[in-house]
């Protein structure tokens, strides 16, 4: 009976679809390991905002993103700012409001989709107004592209991102019209520098003749200038530099200075070197560097005033600050020493020592920085005197 089954043609028909169901069963069975159990799921690389929800089907993306959000404001570790000038005004996170019905309506696969963020209108027109209150904005805010912040400051939210500060100086819309003589100092050409060959040196360097100093940089005289001008046309140019940038936020770093003063020529109360005192010297790599801690550019300008004389200018966007700086002077009494030796006689001088000294007080009256940003040494010179 067995045997007429298997070899009757019902039977080989019964076989052979028993064996194309087991494979079918397998082959869907492989099917949705890979493929199958994704469907009606986002693909790979689907992101909505910051937050990946590929796997995740529809109805899973706006309780994942709900939690993401509720977890951004409470955490008080992120911080939304802008800054000017060392100055911050933080952002009311808590104002944002996330609008994931438009955000989730048509989702797209395997790209980065749009988280939408905004204000309400009074809560948009309220950051606007305190931003355009702010006191160390007072000079610039009619010149300052408010919206693009804010809006730029939204795509950051949108991202849900830890951090964001926006530094208004990017967001300035005509920076030519902010920009001020800042400082002038004069200086004279010493023996061995030919003005009118300094000049055409800077301007070989420089198109318009503006010896720029950017932003969160190091300006270092012999890297910028040293492959056109000799130590003495830097070491004048230097001089100069360092008075203008007394009344700056200006970082000095590197100094050296000759401490001796021709009393043949000047006396304490006239000499002009006091604070400025500057010497550049490459065969001891003696230079001077100074950092600007600003996200602007500022620059120097040269003015001819004579074959022997010229002046420095720096210009730039004007500071936000109460800056004022002393030149301290403290006289040290020589000391008198007796000779036989009418040869060894000589005139005493006092010694000095100078520092100068740097106040910075802000907008709202708090001294920010009070520190002694130069220190000069000027050792006395001993009288001799002939007895017998």
């Amino acid at each position: 009976m067995n045997s007429q089954f298997r070899n009757s043609n019902f039977g080989f028909i019964l076989y052979m679809a028993i064996i194309a169901v087991m494979v079918m069963a397998t082959g869907f069975v492989l099917w949705y390991m890979t493929v199958g159990y994704r469907v009606g799921t986002f693909g790979p690389d689907t992101r909505l905002g910051s937050v990946y929800i590929g796997g995740l089907t529809e109805e899973e993306v706006i309780p994942l993103i709900d939690e993401r959000i509720d977890y951004w404001y409470n955490d008080e570790t992120i911080v939304f700012e802008l800054t000017y000038q060392g100055y911050r005004y933080e952002f009311d996170r808590s104002l944002l409001i996330f609008n994931l019905e438009t955000s989730t309506y048509d989702l797209q696969n395997g790209v980065t989709n749009v988280l939408l963020v905004n204000y309400q209108y009074e809560d948009r027109q309220r950051v606007i107004d305190e931003i355009e209150a702010l006191p160390f904005l007072e000079d610039v805010i009619d010149n300052v592209d408010i919206g693009q912040l804010i809006a730029n400051m939204l795509y950051d939210a949108a991202l849900m991102k830890s951090y964001s500060s926006k530094d208004v100086e990017n967001y300035i819309i005509d920076l030519e019209q902010e920009i001020e003589l800042l400082d002038s100092a004069t200086f004279s050409i010493p023996e061995g520098v030919q003005f009118d060959d300094l000049i055409d040196e800077i301007n070989a360097q420089y198109e318009d003749g503006k010896i720029l100093i950017p932003g969160k940089s190091l300006f270092d005289v012999v890297d910028t200038l040293g492959g056109r001008l000799n130590d003495a046309g830097m070491t004048t140019l230097a001089s100069a530099m360092l008075q203008t940038i007394h009344e700056t936020n200006f970082i000095v770093n590197e100094v050296h200075y000759e401490p001796t003063i021709d009393f043949s020529r000047y006396t304490i109360a006239n000499f002009p070197y006091f604070g400025r005192n500057t010497i550049v010297n490459r065969i001891v790599n003696e230079s001077f560097s100074f950092y600007n801690p600003n996200e602007l550019t500022y620059y120097f300008t040269i003015d001819v005033i004579d074959e022997f004389n010229g002046r420095l200018n720096l210009y730039g966007v004007p500071f936000k600050y109460d800056i004022e700086v002393t030149v301290d002077q403290v006289e040290i009494d020589y000391i008198t020493q007796p000779t036989n030796d009418v040869t060894l006689l000589q005139n005493g001088y006092n010694g000095v020592v100078v520092s100068v000294q740097r106040v910075i007080t802000d907008v709202y009256g708090e001294v920010v920085y009070d520190e002694t940003i130069l220190f000069e040494f000027y050792p006395p010179i001993k009288e001799i005197t002939f007895e017998p």
